[in-house]
């Protein structure tokens, strides 16, 4: 019998070159790229290759499996990109590290001790959840999805409590220098909109 190419379920090299080829037009000249999308797509395509019923023909099933491979490929990407990382995230800590570092003279010093008392404070007022949270973040420089897994909390819990600890702490220190106050919006990226 004379089968056309991929009109069988095989998953050789032949059908993991079609695979790169529509990986590809996802990821335009990003060979890498288009290499691991084809790798994830071939893993997913042995793993349910059972749910192939031959209805279509089997390039059809294996552009589908593709297809979503370079998608789930593409969302992880974008998730990736939004995340704020704490440390590189200068903006956002930087009012909580000048409470303390500003001041030389030991009357500022303690001036600046007690901002951070009240900040912590204000912070406690919202409960232990939130404490724990912005320790995490503020303190420790931990990213949210660092945070989540550690606590166990969904990515939007975590960016939740972040969120209004910070906006607590700020609160509790109304009389901060502005250009400290105002300092976690000098650097906002994308996907950080406190």
């Amino acid at each position: 019998m004379n089968d056309r190419p991929l009109d069988t379920p095989r998953l050789d090299a032949e059908a993991r070159s079609y695979a790169k080829a529509i990986a590809l037009r996802f990821v335009k000249d990003d060979t890498a790229a288009a290499d691991d999308i084809a790798q994830d797509a071939m893993l997913l395509a042995h793993r349910h290759l059972g749910s192939y019923r031959g209805d279509a023909r089997f390039s059809t099933w294996l552009y589908r499996v593709t297809t979503t491979a370079a998608l789930m490929h593409l969302r992880k990407q974008r998730r990736r990109a939004r995340e704020v990382m704490a440390p590189t995230d200068e903006g956002a800590t930087a009012w909580i590290e000048a409470l303390a570092t500003r001041a030389p003279s030991s009357e500022a010093l303690a001036s600046a001790r007690e901002q951070c008392a009240r900040a912590l404070g204000g912070v406690d007022r919202l409960g232990s959840r939130y404490g724990e949270v912005f320790t995490l973040r503020y303190a420790m420089g931990c990213t949210e999805t660092e945070i989540a897994r550690a606590t166990g909390l969904s990515l939007a819990a975590v960016k939740t409590r972040a969120h209004r600890a910070k906006l607590a702490a700020k609160k509790a220190c109304p009389d901060a220098d502005a250009s400290v106050s105002g300092a976690p919006h000098a650097r906002a990226t994308a996907g950080d909109r406190t």
